[in-house]
């Protein structure tokens, strides 16, 4: 959202990916978008880490250490469906990469991303701090897609 709205050349693949949602909360003027809301998510973390999982919106690279993930593995990685592993010790939870028919569950990972933007179905994983591993339960809203 945010590089969209920097850089005007990056407006149309963003609204195409479920920004045009978004955006219909700022009644679709991106002028309109409070120079606040953009601090706020500039601010954001890319990553969150507790004991047991590492949080990210997409993924990290197996062959580098945490504290030398990039960015862009952080909001890009995609990884091959077969691939079951954590970082370490730790699971690994992200989205990014959509499945309809999701989430999408793996011995070290726990893949999220169920297209809420477009199928109107999200999933929310909830975890428990002191045990390892993926997901105990799913939350699942359905509501009216994009």
């Amino acid at each position: 959202m945010v590089e969209a709205l920097r850089s005007p050349a990056k407006m149309a693949g963003w609204l195409e990916r479920g920004g045009d949602a978004t955006m219909a909360s700022y009644d679709r003027n991106p002028s309109g978008v409070p120079i606040a809301d953009i601090e706020w998510l500039d601010k954001l973390p890319s990553i969150h880490i507790d004991r047991c999982r590492i949080y990210v919106h997409a993924g990290l690279d197996p062959d580098i250490p945490l504290e030398r993930q990039t960015e862009k593995a952080l909001l890009w990685k995609r990884y091959p469906e077969e691939f079951q592993f954590g970082l370490g010790e730790r699971h690994v939870v992200h989205g990014h990469d959509s499945f309809l028919d999701g989430p999408k569950l793996y011995e070290g990972r726990t893949n999220l991303d169920t297209r809420a933007w477009r199928s109107g179905r999200l999933v929310i994983g909830v975890f428990e701090d002191q045990t390892p591993g993926g997901p105990i339960d799913f939350i699942e809203v359905i509501g009216e897609p994009s």
